[in-house]
């Protein structure tokens, strides 16, 4: 027994000598750590160098440095790009934005834009103000970063707007586009020569609802000529229509006013 015992406390004292041996080698060890740590160099910052652009639609890199404040040189470490990208957010023609630091000198930056199928003015505090329709979804938006040839190839358009807030330019979306943009892409393809001849386009009198009955678009065109189409059947009323304007009543359009086709499988002229 005193064996047994005295081979316990040995075995206690060994085991109480290696913890100490190893909490006092574990806080040299520390020591020695922490003295390289607080040595080595303090790293530079990382100047900007490089502003990496993509985008869907017409907004430049420079539109979008100075919009941002962005300069060459700047701490890449400081860039709030959070609040960079609800900045840009709130800009009408722009969709989404992603944005993210490229270490170690570069911002890459993506926008998705707004596409406009259609363009109107509008007298906005009696100063006229250009917008654009999306066709995607039928969203108004203030055009950035357009020149006036872009603007120029976009169609005209009449419409009944819904403002959301009038003194920040902001309008409903317009209802319906999808059925407008079939239309246009139609004429652009099929029937171009209608299409060039187009003035402009007239949705005051267009109900994207389900089984509205007197629901019409309209084309203006340049000889003064009004076309009343139906929201449905394109191709048919195209159809019609091209025959009317280039073989049944090609010499005497300077006489007609108004053609009328959505009403029934007839077309209704009517003349000056």
């Amino acid at each position: 027994m005193n064996l047994i015992g005295n081979w316990k406390k040995f075995l206690l004292a060994a085991l109480v000598l290696l913890g100490i041996a190893l909490v006092t080698e574990g806080v040299i060890f520390f020591k020695k750590s922490n003295i390289k740590i607080s040595s080595l160099p303090i790293p530079p910052t990382n100047e900007l160098k490089k502003i990496i652009f993509n985008t869907d639609g017409k907004i430049t890199p420079t539109w979008l440095a100075h919009e941002l404040h962005l300069k060459k040189g700047t701490d890449l470490f400081a860039l709030d790009i959070s609040s960079m990208k609800e900045r840009l957010e709130t800009i009408s023609q722009i969709r989404s934005v992603f944005i993210e630091k490229r270490y170690p000198d570069a911002l890459f930056i993506k926008i998705n834009e707004c596409l406009p199928i259609l363009k109107f003015v509008a007298n906005i505090n009696d100063e006229k103000k250009l917008f654009l329709v999306d066709e995607g979804d039928g969203r108004i938006f203030s055009p950035i970063c357009y020149d006036p040839e872009d603007i120029s190839t976009i169609l005209p358009v009449n419409l009944v707007l819904q403002a959301s807030d009038i003194k920040k330019l902001q309008f409903l979306p317009q209802v319906g586009i999808s059925t407008v943009k079939e239309l246009i892409m139609m004429l652009k393809d099929e029937f171009p020569n209608i299409f060039q001849s187009i003035k402009f386009l007239d949705l005051r009198n267009y109900d994207d609802r389900p089984g509205a009955i007197w629901s019409t678009i309209r084309l203006h065109l340049k000889n003064e000529i009004t076309i009343v189409l139906g929201p449905q059947n394109f191709h048919i009323q195209l159809i019609k229509l091209d025959y009317l304007l280039n073989e049944k009543c090609k010499h005497n359009l300077h006489r007609i006013k108004k053609i009328t086709i959505s009403a029934s499988n007839n077309a209704v002229l009517e003349y000056k």
